[in-house]
């Protein structure tokens, strides 16, 4: 692993939880919550967690960047850069009680009890759409519970669908020109499905009041998921599989625009499973593609100017594309793993089906993931199990398939670097593999100066003698994911199980420049080296003339009132954006019902 930095082990009694930007880490350690530094692997916080706090049953959630500050001193920054984006907040729950604290303030806290618990459990709890608001799914699929933790005011939302894992039947619509997503802004409405007296119903609720905006009767016979295109414009909302092939797109402000069937076909397929409709569905990264993996092993890929289908992927029991390497993963007598290339046509291990279970959950695509620039694509067909097909949808063709030992668990993709594939497969070791394939410039170009850039097979991570396996009786939950690391960035991940992990930078860390501060004095949210190189910008200075620093602080605080939602923020599909002139403010007393109920968004 020569190149490669792996930090050392940190023990801990749950998993760990990376910040979405990459800054800290959570865990927890015994009955304590610790927050970790990811620049200085130093413990910045240790919150004691009472008693009554269940641990087997708790769980960590980091709240969405923002770029807010509760330091009112702290001088205004130049607008030519944009600020850090950062998590402040997190909360760790369980089945009664959810405690939110911020990194910011160490005296602030915030509880939310169940009560008496009539509803049931607490299922699931997440951040809204800004760290001063909390969603709580109850049991049951009674209700949702929105917390305002600012005012204590709470909003109930009745009959959800589902219990909120995952993000399945919620989401929280995007800006326009900016994605949501770990990272990224959740800005406008939220959609939820609910289900009331056996109708599916999609509503739409307005940001801050939830008031309801909209709500939809669906024609859907048992709805499975919503997901909003990353622009904001549109809504995919699909049937279950055995109601048949139904994809329903709506528009930001909840009208029907098209309803997608299967093509016609006159001839079942080999599995015999022509009536079986959706497994997944994807949102290919620009909003310009929307990509639908069926159960008939085939991934259709649908243009959002005509929602027809453009692209054609298939999965086929036997592989034989002479435009493709295939890789098989090879375990010898000792354990050693090594990648081979496979002559074609090559028949891939189909899926064992247990007893008492049904042929049917072992088929179709089960993962759809894509990079960063839309340009590759790593499915899995759960027929073919240990089976990865990386397609490059420039050409249209597959342009690497491996065939694992072991089933796969999970592709990603990293969030930023496009050419790095990061698989997962189910065996019981701490080993991960990381496909690298050159990226649009670096292809066009004659040589590269990296060994990686060359088309190969994975590169495998074995990480046996870095971290121990956990103690007792229980086996080891291994899960890894991403860093979601800044573009200018080395890629970096995170691989642990439930009593500890250890930080991975598969192409070295970062060289970070360190210099010596006087005694007593401040740490600056903005290094010396950020500064010189021009990533961040000097701050301005205090005037005390009567200058523009006042009118400056003004402006500031009314283009960041309702955490950045303006009037014209959300546009309908078919009208353009409303234009807001230089000097409009938008009036903080005596609002009307149109802007306190959401449609503003909208018209």
């Amino acid at each position: 692993m020569e190149g490669i930095d792996v930090s050392p082990q940190f023990k801990t009694t749950s998993l760990s939880v990376p910040s979405l930007t990459a800054s800290h880490v959570a865990c927890l350690s015994g009955a304590r919550l610790q927050i970790r530094s990811l620049t200085t692997f130093e413990i910045v916080r240790s919150i004691p967690l009472p008693q009554s706090h269940d641990l087997r049953n708790s769980r960590i959630v980091w709240s969405p960047p923002s770029t807010a500050s509760h330091v009112a001193s702290t001088p205004p920054r130049s607008t030519r850069f944009p600020p850090r984006r950062r998590s402040h907040r997190i909360l760790v729950t369980d089945d009664a009680t959810t405690r939110v604290y911020d990194l910011r303030d160490a005296k602030w806290n915030a509880v939310i009890n169940n009560g008496s618990g009539g509803m049931g459990k607490n299922t699931h709890v997440e951040f809204g759409r800004t760290d001063e608001e909390v969603l709580v799914w109850s049991d049951f699929a009674s209700r949702v519970m929105v917390w305002c933790l600012r005012t204590g005011r709470t909003v109930e939302i009745r009959d959800p669908k589902f219990s909120g894992k995952e993000g399945k039947g919620w989401g929280y619509r995007s800006r326009p020109g900016e994605e949501d997503g770990e990272g990224g802004t959740r800005g406008g409405m939220l959609a939820m499905l609910c289900r009331s007296a056996g109708q599916d119903v999609l509503m739409l609720l307005a940001p801050r009041t939830y008031r309801i905006i909209k709500r939809v009767e669906l024609s859907t016979i048992d709805v499975q998921g919503l997901k909003w295109s990353p622009d904001g414009r549109w809504l995919a909302v699909w049937d279950s599989a055995g109601s048949g092939y139904r994809l329903c797109i709506y528009t930001a402000d909840g009208h029907l625009y098209r309803t997608i069937t299967r093509e016609p076909s006159d001839e079942l397929n080999e599995w015999g499973i022509e009536g079986l409709g959706i497994k997944t569905v994807e949102w290919v990264c620009g909003s310009e593609y929307l990509a639908v993996g069926g159960w008939d092993r085939r991934v259709r890929i649908l243009s959002t100017r005509t929602f027809s289908p453009v692209v054609f992927l298939d999965h086929t029991a036997q592989i034989c594309v002479p435009s493709a390497t295939v890789y098989t993963e090879q375990v010898d007598a000792t354990g050693a793993r090594s990648y081979a290339v496979t002559q074609q046509p090559a028949t891939p291990l189909k899926s064992t089906v247990e007893k008492n279970e049904s042929g049917l959950i072992k088929l179709g695509i089960s993962i759809l993931a894509f990079s960063n620039d839309g340009t590759l694509c790593a499915t899995k067909d759960d027929s073919t199990p240990t089976t990865v097909w990386i397609w490059d949808l420039r050409s249209l063709k597959p342009k690497t398939i491996l065939i694992q030992h072991s089933p796969v668990k999970s592709l990603q993709w990293h969030p930023t670097n496009p050419s790095h594939l990061l698989i997962q497969t189910m065996h019981d070791s701490p080993m991960v593999y990381l496909y690298s394939t050159p990226t649009l410039s670096s292809s066009s170009s004659t040589s590269t100066s990296s060994p990686r850039s060359a088309l190969g097979p994975p590169t495998i991570l074995d990480f046996s003698d870095r971290i121990t396996r956990p103690g007792g009786s229980p086996p080891a939950k291994w899960a890894t994911k991403w860093l979601n690391t800044a573009p200018d960035k080395k890629p970096a991940l995170a691989l642990g199980h439930q009593q500890g992990y250890i930080l991975v930078w598969p192409e070295g860390k970062d060289q970070i420049l360190r210099f010596e501060r006087e005694e007593g004095a401040e740490e600056s949210d903005d290094s010396l080296y950020d500064i010189l190189t021009g990533r961040t910008p000097v701050p301005p200075l205090h005037r005390n003339d009567g200058g523009s620093e006042f009118e400056e602080v003004v402006e500031m605080g009314i283009e960041g009132e309702g955490d950045g939602e303006s009037m014209g923020s959300i546009e309908d599909t078919f009208r353009g954006k409303r234009g807001v002139t230089a000097g409009t403010v938008r009036r903080e007393r005596g609002r009307s019902m149109l802007d306190e109920s959401g449609l503003d968004e909208m018209f």
